[in-house]
């Protein structure tokens, strides 16, 4: 955990314990560091990434059936879960580490690991839940496996303040899976071809451009954090090295696999009550709010630096101004986004999905309470991993788990699809209320 007051060179702990003094924080004249057109790059990236992610639900919705959406929704809601847990978060972790604890190479080969990992559990997830559904959950696990590797790359740029590579990467991914799925969708008619376009997206995406982005870093960027008396190919070493970091994120991994699984938990009462054409009308209404995710995501890689810096330095008035500030717009935005569904909402499912998913205005309104307490949690999570508090978030997905747990067996069986959205809402909102105590009570010690 970082500890200090203002100076530049803060006494951190190293994994195994012993204090070390981390290098000079690089800022701007104004003491902060430099965004430059960051925010620029990452709200392009991301609203290409997420409009591309709403469309595929779309086209899907428009040239296939509700079926077909609730069997590719149910391939993210099993597989987003397990790729979280295994994926260890280890960007947060890795655009937090200030003191170049561990090199690039470290959370490259975690995540690899992790993703192997990850993969044998969704093919077993597969082979349980029957062949008709099985290989699209395996494909689709594949995919954001592949994406999950990239995710590593993009922390890399991060650190270096470069987001237009991240940026182009999202955008590569999104439209190259957006071509691959329609044509593959109108050329067999299957969801499984279909789904392997999304596959596609990701490889090149994801895997081929960002390694291919990463050359003119060089290989310091590769092994910085590395000690020099220390041959960073030893395997011994890089074990040992590796199973550090995964001790040190794994209370934030959890975190976010639990967090997933309590925001997908209504989606398998769904799917396990009333079918898969049921699962894809809540879950195309639930894409619909993806716009209001847009620019919390953006201003979150973004901002999660400076929060860490703002940590680092030991400048708490300033974490907790630019924090309260963070709530406060997204909350006020988001009343404004409510009552904007709320007027026009069922025009435009009807326009955008078509008449099948008529009559569903009060899920829809209920999804978007539900996208803006996401974005507050969005924010207060960044400010707890700035402060390195990761346990203290695991315990706050544990009980949210239980609540979505608890709210979708009451709920889904007696009210439907408003049941599963009410469940939903109560769930992001109890994290929020969680995250907000947990956040005032670290900031008080």
């Amino acid at each position: 955990m970082v500890r200090g007051s203002g100076s530049r060179h803060q006494s951190v702990i190293d994994p195994v314990g012993q204090p070390r003094v981390a290098g000079p924080v690089a800022t701007t004249p104004a003491g902060l560091p430099h965004a430059g057109n960051g925010i620029t790059w990452s709200m392009l990236g991301v609203i290409v990434a997420q409009l591309a992610q709403w469309a595929v639900i779309v086209l899907l919705s428009r040239l296939g059936t509700p079926e077909m959406v609730g069997q590719y929704a149910l391939g993210l809601s099993v597989s987003a879960p397990i790729i979280l847990l295994a994926g260890f978060a280890l960007r947060t972790v890795q655009v937090t580490d200030t003191g170049h604890l561990f090199s690039f190479n470290d959370y490259l080969r975690l995540r690899m690991s992790g993703m192997v990992v990850a993969l044998v559990l969704i093919g077993v997830l597969a082979a349980l839940v029957g062949e008709a559904h099985g290989v699209i959950v395996l494909l689709v696990g594949v995919a954001k496996a592949l994406d999950a590797v990239g995710d590593i790359y993009w922390g890399l740029f991060q650190r270096h303040e470069r987001m237009r590579p991240i940026a182009i990467s999202m955008m590569c991914n999104g439209l190259i899976t957006i071509v691959a799925v329609v044509s593959l969708l109108m050329l067999t008619g299957s969801i499984k071809w279909a789904v392997v376009g999304s596959v596609v997206g990701s490889l090149v995406g994801s895997i081929g451009y960002c390694a291919w982005a990463a050359k003119p870093l060089g290989a310091a960027a590769w092994t910085a954090g590395v000690a020099h008396d220390v041959p960073p190919s030893d395997p011994l070493v890089a074990l040992r090295r590796i199973t550090r970091l995964a001790v040190i994120a794994a209370p934030l991994g959890i975190a976010s696999g639990l967090v997933s699984l309590s925001v997908n938990l209504p989606r398998y009462f769904v799917e396990h009550v009333a079918g898969a054409a049921a699962l894809g009308i809540f879950a195309a209404l639930a894409n619909v709010v993806l716009v209001a995710n847009i620019l919390f995501a953006a201003l979150y890689q973004v901002l999660l630096p400076r929060l860490t810096w703002l940590s680092a330095a030991g400048d708490l008035s300033a974490f907790t101004t630019l924090t309260l500030k963070l709530v406060l717009g997204t909350l006020s935005c988001g009343a404004v986004a409510v009552a904007a569904v709320a007027a026009i909402g069922p025009v435009t499912v009807r326009v955008v999905y078509g008449s099948s998913y008529d009559g569903q205005t009060t899920v829809l309104i209920l999804l978007t309470v539900a996208a803006v307490l996401s974005g507050v949690v969005f924010f207060l999570n960044g400010a707890l991993s700035a402060l390195r508090r990761f346990g203290n978030q695991l315990i706050a997905s544990l009980i949210m788990v239980a609540v979505a747990a608890v709210g979708g067996y009451l709920l889904v069986p007696r009210f439907g699809l408003i049941g599963g959205a009410w469940s939903v809402v109560i769930t992001v909102g109890g994290d929020s209320l969680l995250k907000a105590l947990l956040l005032k009570r670290a900031l008080a010690k």
